[in-house]
C-alpha cells in the first residue's frame, strides 16, 4: 500500500446456516439477505489522518460484528463501507428481501 492511500479492510460473512440470513450494514441500516452457503464481502474505506479507522476504541478496529439468530449485524468504521460479492461487486440495500421482513 502506497503512503497516500486510505487503508482498506474486508470482512467475509457466509451463511452457513439452512435459511437466509440477514447482513445489516450500520450506520446505513442497509439490509442484504445471504441464501444458505452464500458469501457477501462487507467493505470499509480508512482515513489518511493517523486515525484509519474512526468511532472505535481501539486504533486497529475496523468492524463490529453482532449476532442474532437469523441475522447479523456489521458496523463499518471508515469512511465509507459497501456490501459486495466475492468478486467485488456491490450488492443493493433490499437484496432478496423476503416479503414480510
Amino acid at each position: 500500500m502506497a503512503v497516500d492511500e486510505a487503508p482498506v479492510a474486508r470482512l467475509r460473512v457466509q451463511n452457513n446456516g439452512e435459511e437466509l440470513l440477514e447482513l445489516i450494514l450500520e450506520p446505513y441500516g442497509r439490509d442484504h439477505w445471504l441464501l444458505p452457503v452464500e458469501t457477501f464481502v462487507v467493505w470499509t474505506f480508512g482515513s489518511l489522518d493517523g486515525v484509519p479507522w474512526s468511532g472505535t476504541t481501539y486504533g486497529n478496529e475496523p468492524f463490529e460484528v453482532d449476532y442474532r439468530p437469523g441475522s447479523v449485524t456489521v458496523h463499518f468504521n471508515g469512511s465509507h463501507g459497501y456490501v459486495a460479492d466475492v468478486y467485488g461487486t456491490e450488492i443493493e440495500c433490499g437484496h432478496r428481501r423476503p416479503s414480510n421482513a
